[in-house]
């Protein structure tokens, strides 16, 4: 883990997103990044046992003396710190790194995701959210998410709490805002989506396309994903009213009159169908003459009964896709589902437990970063890419701990973890962190 983290920069991302003003701000940042997923438990409790050196590699390294509960705390609450800018930092490297996210053959897709915090009533901005895995409302926050999605795997992007209006009619205002956020407004989870967006064009990521769900077909967000250059694919809703030459419908009709043809076999024996309409026109709101040109295209995944059990209603302003093409690329969109369920599952994304909202937005921004390196992990190491990120994890683990006491020397040896065989990351003498951060020899078998 280490290794990984100083190959994609390290402490020096400090300088293009971090600025804390405390000693050791590079380890305070690799305590945030590393050791929860190696401990597998919250941030707070790695503190804690840095501070009481329970664990044998945290008496190794001595970081006792370093990172205690007050300075971590301190690090994570600042409003210093532009975790944007970090998270753009970290995509930028991982680019450098695995060069196939400034391929034009991949996607940029972005959802959002809820985390509940069930025992936290008294945690900043805590708000009811509604969970779609649950069917119901939880306390807890929503979180916006983005990530470079293509057949050769997933580059994180980022993932950004979303911070809701204080009293109910700006809440109002802020849900069903039709406007980009003016300076002094809270974002909205499209101004936040649009950010990433932003981000990942500004780190050289060449995908040219934007995939969402309905919550994006919003026409003034769509206008500033084709402002950044990029094309776009979305889904909307059945009654979204399309102009398809001087007649103007609803999407569901024009659907229906249209007929289907198979697109490919799915599990369980169902199958796809689905249909290209002629290029038309997606109206804005109370207008019949203004809009966004677009290719419609409708699907539908019926049992084997032949009943339909699932419909989608797509728009896109890629014109050169045809059906099967538009299929391939909403599918990819899956793999930011993957993302939100190995970062709640596995990389700790809930577990924060902080009352200020910097705390939050820092430790998610964290779990952002921890999500990248155990992705880069998979990309560049042979022994970790044939495993998933929940076997992944409780490997790197049992790795961390595998350290062993040498009395006679007053030394200790960290041997390599029989679970991850040695290849690439393992083949340097010493683990690379700053000199001044090892009070005693650590040797490496």
């Amino acid at each position: 883990m280490a290794k990984a983290w100083a190959a994609l920069g390290g402490s020096e991302l400090l300088s293009d997103g971090i600025h804390w003003r405390g000693k050791a701000g590079g380890l305070l940042l690799f305590v945030l990044v590393a050791l929860p997923v190696l401990l597998v438990r919250s941030v707070l409790g790695v503190a804690r046992d840095c501070r009481e050196a329970k664990d044998p590699l945290m008496g190794a390294l001595g970081w006792g003396t370093v990172v205690t509960q007050r300075r971590l705390d301190r690090f994570v609450t600042s409003p210093r710190h532009d975790w944007m800018r970090l998270l753009g930092v970290m995509l930028r490297v991982r680019l450098d790194h695995g060069g196939w996210g400034s391929s034009r053959e991949s996607l940029l897709v972005v959802d959002s995701t809820t985390v509940e915090k069930r025992y936290g009533p008294k945690m900043a901005e805590i708000r009811p959210v509604y969970d779609s895995a649950q069917d119901r409302l939880v306390d807890g926050y929503e979180v916006v998410s983005a990530c470079v999605a293509g057949e050769q795997g997933t580059i994180p992007i980022g993932l950004v709490p979303h911070r809701k209006a204080a009293t109910a009619p700006e809440r109002e205002a802020q849900k069903r805002r039709r406007r980009k956020a003016k300076e002094g407004e809270l974002p909205s989870k499209l101004d936040l989506a649009l950010a990433l967006v932003s981000l990942a064009v500004a780190a050289g990521v060449g995908a040219t396309t934007v995939v969402g769900d309905s919550a994006f077909a919003v026409m003034w967000w769509l206008r500033e994903v084709a402002a950044l250059g990029r094309q776009w694919l979305v889904t909307t809703r059945q009654d979204r009213r399309l102009r398809i030459g001087a007649e103007i419908g609803a999407f569901r009709d024009w659907a229906k009159a249209a007929s289907v043809t198979f697109v490919e076999s799915g599990e369980k024996g169902s199958t796809l169908y689905g249909t290209l309409l002629p290029k038309a026109v997606l109206l804005d709101r109370h207008c019949q003459r203004k809009g966004l040109d677009c290719r419609p295209a409708y699907f539908e995944r019926r049992n084997k009964a032949g009943k339909v059990i699932h419909r989608w209603y797509m728009v896109t302003s890629q014109w050169d896709w045809d059906l099967e093409a538009i299929w391939l690329h909403w599918s990819w969109r899956w793999q930011i589902e993957e993302l939100h369920r190995d970062s709640k599952h596995s990389l700790l994304l809930s577990s924060f437990h902080v009352r200020t909202w910097e705390g939050i937005v820092a430790l998610i921004a964290c779990t952002c970063l921890r999500v990248n390196l155990v992705y880069f992990l998979r990309a560049v190491e042979p022994a970790c890419g044939a495993l998933s990120v929940e076997g992944l994890v409780p490997a790197l683990s049992k790795a961390a701990c595998h350290v062993q006491p040498q009395p006679s020397q007053s030394q200790w040896k960290v041997t390599l973890p029989p679970t991850l065989p040695a290849t690439v990351l393992w083949q340097e003498d010493r683990l690379p962190l700053p000199q001044q951060y090892w009070p005693i020899v650590t040797k490496v078998a």
